[in-house]
């Protein structure tokens, strides 16, 4: 693993020096003090903690006549009040994208090294936390297109993930997912796909591998100048100690107005999780909303759910809403609260809260 992650920093150089028609600097960076309650959502609540966070980021982008590269480097730093109930923690993240198009087809290849607390993923994916740990990934993967004929295109794509942990409570894997997704374009604004794939998740820690087949067909398609939709559904079997065998699927609706924005998303479907390193069915619903009050002002709306089943069953539910202002062509400012809550096996349920407030100084230039 450390030799793909050289390569990665190798082809990253590379991407960087060479000689460019267009390039363009991105660089923000965000500072926040965040108050939380019941972080870890414990069913009796040890008290809160105040975090500081700083939030780098930078990405370098680079176009020719036919190639694309985007270096992106960021991090988060948090420094809490309490470190026996948050740790301090440093996050950073390193990825490079590099993508070759010809007449008719186009090549994208990517990696990918992040890390981030469980105490979120976990929470957002399967809405439980089970103990608060850092979780890193590194991530490559390549993709190709290619025009079949005028309204009908092929998508072949290859994604290998390694994830760790820092803690015993949870076990490192390894995944390999294969692709291929058909699509036709009906008219301009309407679209049908149909996508089979194949995935692999070996425990590295020497357990029982799981495998998954599944097939997708779907529809996207601009149901008016405002709205959107994406749609589809399909089947999933899972292979490993025993066989699953499941229906997937899912719904996003977009509408993007002049000064309101909405969002509704609703999926079911089977994802891998670090506490027993294995595939889970889990179903995930999301509503957010956004309004723009002035030229510079947002409030912006959110509320999701996350539901696990099978040996790790949990439910969780979050409530978000913020203001965000423009103080200046490159100034935002940002304050927003937030609810958590999650219960699980036993029908143990905890409740945590947060309130932020934070500025962000953002600058780009070029292409």
């Amino acid at each position: 693993m450390n030799r793909v992650k050289t390569g990665l920093f190798v082809a990253a150089a590379l991407g960087a020096s060479a000689n460019t028609a267009l390039a363009q600097h991105t660089f923000s960076m965000s500072s926040e003090v965040e108050r939380v309650e019941n972080p870890l959502l414990s069913n009796v609540s040890p008290g809160g903690v105040t975090v500081l966070r700083f939030a780098p980021s930078y990405a370098f982008e680079t176009r020719g006549e036919r190639y694309r590269s985007r270096l992106s480097l960021s991090a988060v730093v948090e420094r809490s009040s309490d470190t026996t109930l948050l740790a301090n923690r440093d996050f950073p993240s390193v990825g490079y994208t590099w993508g070759y198009a010809w007449p008719t087809s186009d090549l994208e290849l990517r990696a990918n090294l992040a890390e981030s607390a469980t105490r979120n993923t976990q929470f957002a994916d399967f809405g439980r936390v089970t103990v608060d740990a850092r979780e890193r990934e590194f991530l490559t993967g390549a993709r190709w297109n290619k025009e079949l004929a005028e309204r009908t295109r092929l998508t072949l794509a290859a994604t290998h993930r390694e994830v760790d942990y820092d803690t015993p409570l949870l076990e490192d894997y390894r995944e390999l997912s294969v692709s291929s997704r058909f699509t036709w374009d009906q008219t301009e604004t309407v679209a049908y796909y149909f996508e089979p794939a194949h995935s692999r998740l070996t425990p590295l820690s020497g357990g029982p591998t799981s495998n998954q087949t599944r097939w997708l067909a779907g529809t996207t398609r601009a149901l008016s100048p405002e709205w959107s939709l994406d749609a589809f559904g399909g089947q999933s079997r899972v292979r490993g100690l025993q066989t699953e065998t499941g229906t997937v699927g899912g719904v996003r609706l977009n509408y993007a107005g002049s000064r309101l924005t909405s969002g509704l998303e609703w999926s079911r479907d089977v994802a891998p999780i670090g506490s027993v390193s294995r595939y889970v069915r889990n179903e995930l619903l999301g509503v957010r909303v956004g309004y723009r009050m002035t030229e510079t002002a947002t409030v912006n709306g959110r509320y999701s759910q996350s539901r696990s089943t099978d040996m790790v069953t949990g439910r969780g539910s979050l409530f978000a809403l913020s203001l965000d202002n423009q103080l200046a062509a490159r100034w935002t400012s940002s304050v927003g609260v937030e609810e958590r809550r999650s219960s699980g096996f036993g029908g143990l349920s905890g409740r945590g809260w947060a309130v932020r407030a934070g500025v962000v100084y953002s600058y780009s230039s070029g292409l």
